[in-house]
C-alpha cells in the first residue's frame, strides 16, 4: 500500500459540509489527482481524510471538471470543453455541494431525478437507486455544461443493489466464479489479493473499495474475456488485458502492460504505467496517464 503525500492533503475550506459517504469518495479521488501532477485545490469540507471511513455504498455524483481529452478519443468533444478545473462550484438539487479540487468535485444526492448545478449551468440526471456512484465527465465553458458521450458511469454497489463484498480471505477460484456471472458486482474490501483474475461474466464490475489509500491490491494481472466489463478502485501490479467490447476501467493504477483489443468502452482518470494499447474506435479517454498528450508518468505511482 502506498502513503499518501502530505501535500495532497485537500485543505479546510468555509465549513460547509458534504454527506460524509460522498467525502469518503471525494478523498480517494484527489489522491490521484495530486499523484498525477494536478494542482490540488480548496476543499469545500471540514476534518481531515483519516477522519472519514472509505466505504462503497456512498450515493453520491462524481463531476469531473474538464478533463483532459486523451489522443485516441473517438466519441466526440463536447462544443462546451473550457480549461478552467478547479475553484469550481458543483451543486446536486436535491443533494449537497462541493467546490473542485484536481477537477474533481463529490456531490451527495438522493437516488432520483436531480439538477447538476455548475456554477450556473445547469444539467440533468436521474440516480437509479440509492447507494449508486456515478462519475460524470463534464465540459464546461464558463456559462455552459455537457456531459461527455457514454457518461455518466453508474457503478450500483450496494448491497440493496445487489452487490456482493468480498475480503481477501477469498478463495481467488471462489472470486473468478463469482465474475464469471453475468451482470454481477463485487465490491472488494482493502487488501491484497495475491494471484492473476480472469473475468469471463458479461456485465461484470469489479470495484475496489478504498481507494484512497490505493487498499485493494491485485497482486498480478487481469484477463478480461467477456464484454461490457468495467473496473474501478483498482492497484493491478501485473498486465492488464481485454479482447471483449465495451470494456471500461476508472480510478485505477496498472503497473505492467495494458492491452485493450476490443472497441467502445470509458476510460477514465487511469494511470497506465507500462506500454499501453487502448481502443481507438468509438471508445471515451479522459484524463489518463500513460496514454497522449498525458505520457508523463505520476511519481511514486508507478514505483
Amino acid at each position: 500500500m502506498m502513503e499518501r503525500s502530505d501535500v495532497c492533503e485537500p485543505q479546510a475550506g468555509s465549513g460547509r459540509r458534504i454527506p460524509s459517504s460522498a467525502l469518503s469518495v471525494r478523498r480517494a479521488l484527489l489522491v490521484l489527482a495530486c499523484a498525477g501532477a494536478v494542482g490540488c485545490g480548496g476543499d469545500d469540507t471540514t476534518g481531515t481524510p483519516e477522519d472519514v471511513d472509505v466505504s462503497a455504498g456512498a450515493t453520491a455524483v462524481v463531476a469531473i471538471i474538464n478533463p483532459v481529452v486523451n489522443e485516441p478519443h473517438g466519441t466526440g468533444v463536447p462544443a462546451e470543453l473550457g480549461d478552467a478545473r478547479d475553484g469550481i462550484v458543483v451543486a446536486a438539487t436535491p443533494g449537497g455541494r462541493d467546490i473542485t479540487a484536481g477537477g474533481i468535485a463529490v456531490v451527495g444526492a438522493p437516488a432520483g431525478g436531480i439538477e447538476l448545478d455548475v456554477s450556473g449551468a445547469t444539467l440533468s440526471h436521474t440516480i437509479q437507486a440509492e447507494g449508486d456512484v456515478v462519475d460524470a465527465p463534464i465540459a464546461f465553458s464558463g456559462s455552459a455544461a455537457a456531459f461527455f458521450d457514454n457518461t455518466p458511469i453508474r457503478y450500483a454497489v450496494s448491497e440493496a443493489s445487489g452487490a456482493i463484498f468480498l475480503d481477501p480471505s477469498v478463495p481467488m477460484a471462489d472470486l473468478e466464479a463469482r465474475l464469471a456471472e453475468d451482470g454481477r458486482v463485487v465490491v472488494l474490501r482493502p487488501g491484497r489479493y495475491v494471484g492473476s483474475i480472469t473475468i469471463t461474466g458479461r456485465g461484470t464490475l469489479l470495484y475496489g473499495e478504498g481507494f484512497l489509500e490505493r487498499a485493494v491490491i491485485i497482486d498480478g494481472g487481469i484477463t478480461v474475456q467477456g464484454e461490457a466489463v468495467r473496473l474501478r478502485g483498482l492497484t493491478i501490479t501485473g498486465d492488464l488485458a481485454s479482447r471483449g467490447n465495451d470494456f471500461g476501467i476508472s480510478f485505477s493504477v496498472v503497473r505492467g502492460n495494458v492491452s485493450i483489443t476490443g472497441n467502445a468502452g470509458a476510460f477514465v482518470r487511469n494511470v497506465f504505467c507500462g506500454e499501453t494499447v487502448v481502443p481507438s474506435s468509438n471508445a471515451t479517454l479522459l484524463d489518463n496517464h500513460g496514454v497522449a498528450p498525458l505520457n508523463d508518468l505520476p511519481p511514486v505511482v508507478c514505483d
